[in-house]
């Protein structure tokens, strides 16, 4: 088998319309799909898809993580305060990239990530 990339990334999420605001609203990702009566919402992020999923045939909410890859982590995570978003991890840098972490309204994780060799994915 040869893993060629992420297709998708997927988060159980407990209230649909908190997390499309999370999502669409506050952090800026445009909303490709909603669809099975709401219960199912894709959001295209090149060259990926987060995906979130509702009710009780997806697992728990609150056990996922995304990394997002941004231009500049500072910049991203000022803005993000500026909207009253949580940080829970502050920025840190290792030896490849700039990171922090923030909580969607299920406390699943979600990285604001900068590689300092501008690549993405």
């Amino acid at each position: 088998m040869n893993v060629l990339g992420i297709d998708f990334t997927f988060f159980a999420v407990s209230d649909m319309q908190k997390s499309l605001t999370f999502y669409r609203d506050m952090l800026g990702i445009p909303l490709a799909c909603l669809v099975h009566e709401g219960t199912w919402a894709e959001f295209e992020i090149n060259p990926g898809t987060l995906v979130l999923g509702q009710g009780d045939r997806f697992t728990q909410p609150g056990g996922g993580m995304v990394a997002l890859a941004v231009k500049d982590a500072k910049a991203a995570l000022e803005e993000l305060e500026q909207s009253g978003i949580h940080i829970h991890s502050p920025l840190g840098e290792s030896a490849v990239c700039f990171w922090a972490i923030i909580e969607d309204p299920d406390g699943n994780r979600v990285i604001i990530h900068q590689r300092k060799d501008k690549t993405v994915g």
